[in-house]
């Protein structure tokens, strides 16, 4: 019997009788992120977090809610990431989590560093993503979000221009194919009703196995130009885009109240309940940052109304 594909193992490492989970989450506090080491050395560092996650069911309605309980820093709850690689003077901007067979991978959406993440607070570098085909410039890749797709990890960006509507896509040896995705971002931009003038920015996106579709949870979604302060404000998306494997054919679907200065950041489909999600949600406004937990299903129910986690910008999130 052939091994099953890294996309599944996923999602079934639990199953339906699970209702307790492990949380990382991990930091990307852009300008912040810059440290000194107590050897006078300048080195970039973020913050990874475990928290609880609980699945409740009450047993008269059937209602589904899932809570969150932080684990202390003094029980490990909190570690910090330290890196010494960086592009203009930035680094550590780490973008997402994934987990890819046993290992823990995290993106920094600065330097297009890959990094597994062992022992809870050691980076050990794997890749260098390029941006756009990875020919053009010597820019590192903005990696925004991350999936299992088969057995290949797939790795994108915001989409809003031809650089970030590339993709990235490294199997289990972390060999490198790039391929030009303009035209499902366009399709995205399409089913959202955007036109020639707007701009749609992505940070959250999940290949569903079962279902054999592509879901994207937009972080930004504007019929207008960019304007960074309105974009700040009132940009932010509660939209989510369910596309068959070829983006042929496209549904939306809106989740629970929008909150114009929170768009979503990172979701993940929740292991052996492949229907239901959990997800953050950044607001950063200037320098003020903010992040919130959520849980949704594919049917666009809530099941946890946005929940403040913390005054600081996290960006991925993955279920251990």
């Amino acid at each position: 019997m052939p091994a099953k594909q890294l996309d599944r193992q996923r999602l079934e490492r639990y199953d339906e009788t699970t209702d307790e989970y492990t949380l990382a989450i991990i930091t990307d506090e852009d300008h912040a992120s810059q440290i000194e080491l107590e050897d006078g050395q300048i080195a970039w560092q973020s913050t990874l977090r475990y928290d609880r996650l609980y699945r409740d069911l009450d047993p008269a309605s059937g209602r589904v809610r899932y809570r969150m309980a932080e684990i202390p820093r003094e029980e490990g709850g909190e570690h910090q990431l330290i890196s010494l690689i960086a592009e203009s003077g930035r680094g550590a901007e780490f973008s997402e989590l994934v987990l890819f067979g046993e290992r823990l991978i995290t993106f920094d959406d600065r330097t297009g560093l890959v990094c597994e993440i062992r022992h809870k607070n050691q980076l050990v570098p794997r890749h260098i993503l390029m941006t756009g085909s990875g020919d053009e410039k010597f820019k590192g890749f903005k990696s925004e979000w991350a999936t299992l797709k088969d057995d290949r990890m797939v790795v994108g960006s915001h989409g809003k221009n031809a650089q970030e509507a590339w993709i990235k896509l490294l199997d289990r040896q972390y060999t490198l194919e790039s391929v030009d995705w303009q035209r499902h971002y366009q399709r995205i931009r399409e089913a959202l009703g955007v036109g020639e003038q707007g701009y749609v920015t992505h940070e959250a996106a999940e290949w569903h196995p079962y279902r054999r579709c592509w879901i994207f949870f937009p972080r930004k979604i504007s019929a207008t130009p960019f304007v960074e302060d309105v974009d700040e404000r009132e940009r932010g998306g509660n939209t989510l885009v369910m596309a068959n494997a070829d983006f042929s054919e496209m549904e939306t679907l809106e989740i629970g109240e929008r909150v114009p200065e929170r768009g979503v950041s990172s979701f993940k489909l929740v292991p052996g309940r492949t229907d239901e999600c959990i997800g953050l949600k950044s607001v950063e406004i200037g320098d003020h940052t903010e992040t919130w937990l959520f849980c949704f299903d594919l049917d666009g129910n809530v099941l946890q109304e946005d929940t403040f986690i913390g005054h600081y910008k996290c960006e991925g999130v993955e279920i251990l």
